[in-house]
């Protein structure tokens, strides 16, 4: 299984991406993987999707979250589940990453999702993601 980070998401949904068509063909070569995501993830991209500093027409949150879910049905991504007291084991993490603050703690807090899910893989174009020693990161050109 892999996980599929929020920019890799919105990537696949805003054909304006400049990495828009690169996802696309990432996706098609991992079609073997089983995909998920996280709902910070989720979170993440209806944040993006509605947010007028991110996008000149942002969407509304019904056309957000549509065109998330028809996102999700079309590549199977499953949403992962995570357990409620995730913030508990930022200590442990910090231990393996010392210093984990401000951003870091959404980055934290989805790899520990796909941590305890089992998850050795993200398909992702952010480079934070190498701090966490226990996932294999796949970008473009990995």
């Amino acid at each position: 299984m892999i996980g599929i980070d929020t920019n890799i998401l919105i990537d696949l949904m805003v054909s304006s991406s400049p990495t828009h068509i690169q996802a696309k063909e990432k996706i098609k070569r991992l079609i073997e993987e089983d995909f998920c995501t996280t709902p910070t993830n989720i979170g993440e991209v209806l944040r993006l999707l509605t947010h007028p500093k991110v996008f000149s027409f942002p969407l509304n949150i019904t056309k957000a979250v549509n065109l998330l879910t028809m996102l999700l049905e079309s590549y199977n991504i499953k949403i992962l589940e995570e357990p409620l007291d995730w913030w508990e084991t930022l200590p442990k993490i910090e231990k393996e990453i010392p210093g984990i603050r401000a951003n870091e703690i959404f980055d934290a807090r989805i790899a520990l999702c796909l941590r305890v899910n089992g998850v050795k893989k993200i398909f992702t174009r952010d480079a934070d993601f190498r701090k966490f020693s226990f996932l294999k990161i796949n970008t473009f050109h990995e």
